[in-house]
């Protein structure tokens, strides 16, 4: 990246140099580098303030490319004298020119989170570089006399000049609107993106539109208001452009950041809330239950020791309650954080707390999904969002069977509780479960999913990052 901003400044200066060295065709270049300068700006800015980001890295490309290629022209005019090395400048310079149209349709296709919306899009972008390529040939070789893009006059001709290509020469301009074919990319996200993204990309779809216009109508203008007013219009207006660009990159950033700042807090809050339950258990097992079994076998010792038979039936009671107790405080436990969860994984866990409800309950689990262990925290989360679902299904539902599936996807694990029971419209559904539900596996970076219709039955589907990935003994 510092590279090319070195880069980038070096050809700045030597197009505020062109004047004093080329009189007018350095005015004109003058003119012409305004846009790109403004690339080169607002790039360097992000890299200050965004280093590294995609987008960032782009500005600052379109900027190099086009200052190359203004540079480049102003060379192959101050060799004009030299045919063979203006040309090749020339052709440098139209290179350039096309490959910076290129780098600022990538851009578009990329903002604001540097990503594309899908594999075709780069499939699309890597086959305008191919037409780029081809009209820079068409176009390098088409020409009768050196090709350069400040049309400042007096070029020599083309040793290379092919004349069958003369016609298809023209057609190199076409380049110039790969940015409209961006614009289109951006406006097609636009209404799928999230509202943070929508924010950040209304000025560029704005500016962007502007900039392309004053591209297609270039000829109109310049006839209707000449050609300084025009080129003086389009710098001034095509300015606007890197610099919305730039601040939907940073006002994209920043939002991200705090999402990001959010969503490690929940992950904390998680942690925390994964310790305390263990925390619990431990206290539970090595505290209450220790002390009520204690006290068990006192009273068996008692017992043994009384003769009286109603002292005796009387002792029994008071053994058989302290079992109840004892059971009731297991179960308790086990509800926080079951032993079978931490010992042999999420699987065996949802087994063994769909045999203790009263209806039928089939779970399923695929084979990767069986011997692959997660973060503590995720598999608690989602035993918990289990737990929870089917005693919505006993509570509610209205159904004689559920079903627990659990599969891989990639980078996450699904876990889906199904029934066939009443369902219901989640549209319009009063009240804080689902609400509560969606929170808790949003602490743990996980997304709930509700399909339900009326009489079609529900399913819940909890999608949980994979966490640490590692496989199960």
């Amino acid at each position: 990246m510092r590279p090319l901003l070195v880069l980038g400044a070096a050809l700045t200066l030597a197009v505020f140099l062109s004047p004093a060295l080329l009189g007018a065709a350095g005015s004109d270049a003058l003119f012409l580098a305004g846009l790109p300068i403004g690339f080169l700006a607002a790039g360097a800015v992000a890299e200050t303030l965004r280093p590294s980001h995609p987008i960032g890295v782009r500005l600052v490309l379109v900027g190099v490319l086009h200052l190359g290629a203004v540079v480049s022209s102003l060379a192959a005019y101050a060799a004009r004298d030299a045919p063979v090395a203006a040309t090749a400048l020339g052709a440098l310079s139209v290179t350039a020119f096309a490959f910076g149209f290129v780098a600022l349709l990538d851009l578009l296709a990329r903002y604001p989170d540097g990503r594309y919306a899908g594999r075709w899009v780069g499939r699309l972008v890597a086959g305008a570089l191919l037409v780029a390529i081809l009209l820079v040939v068409l176009t390098a070789l088409g020409s009768r006399s050196a090709p350069e893009i400040l049309e400042a006059g007096g070029m020599p001709p083309n040793p290379w000049f092919v004349p069958v290509l003369e016609p298809v020469v023209e057609a190199g301009g076409a380049i110039a609107l790969a940015p409209l074919l961006g614009l289109l990319l951006l406006v097609r996200r636009y209404p799928s993106a999230p509202e943070a993204d929508r924010r950040q990309m209304r000025w560029p779809i704005l500016t962007t539109l502007v900039v392309v216009a004053g591209i297609a109508a270039t000829g109109v203008l310049e006839s209707t208001v000449g050609a300084p007013i025009q080129t003086g219009l389009f710098v001034a207006l095509g300015i606007a452009l890197p610099g919305s660009l730039l601040v939907g990159l940073m006002r994209h950033s920043e939002e991200a950041e705090q999402l990001a700042a959010v969503e490690a807090s929940r992950a904390r809050i998680a942690e925390a809330e994964e310790s305390e339950r263990r925390r619990i258990e431990r206290d539970l097992h090595d505290g209450a239950q220790q002390q009520l079994i204690a006290l068990l076998s006192r009273v068996e010792l008692a017992r043994q020791r009384v003769t009286d038979d109603a002292a005796r039936a009387e002792l029994d009671e008071v053994a058989d309650g302290i079992r109840q107790v004892h059971r009731d405080l297991r179960e308790l436990a086990r509800g926080i954080h079951p032993a079978v969860l931490a010992d042999h994984g999420l699987p065996d866990a949802i087994v063994s707390a769909a045999a203790r409800l009263p209806m039928q309950i089939h779970v399923a689990v695929a084979p990767a999904a069986a011997t692959t262990r997660h973060a503590p925290a995720v598999e608690g989360a989602a035993y918990l969002f289990v737990l929870e679902a089917l005693t919505n299904v006993v509570k509610h539902a209205e159904a004689g069977t559920a079903e627990v599936r659990l599969a891989s996807r990639g980078a996450m694990f699904e876990v889906a509780v199904s029934d066939t029971g009443v369902g219901f419209e989640p549209e319009v559904t009063t009240g804080s479960g689902l609400t509560n539900m969606g929170d808790r596996l949003a602490a743990v970076g996980a997304l709930l999913i509700v399909e339900s219709r009326r009489g079609r039955g529900t399913t819940l589907r909890g999608l949980f990052p994979a966490g640490h990935g590692t496989d199960a003994a």
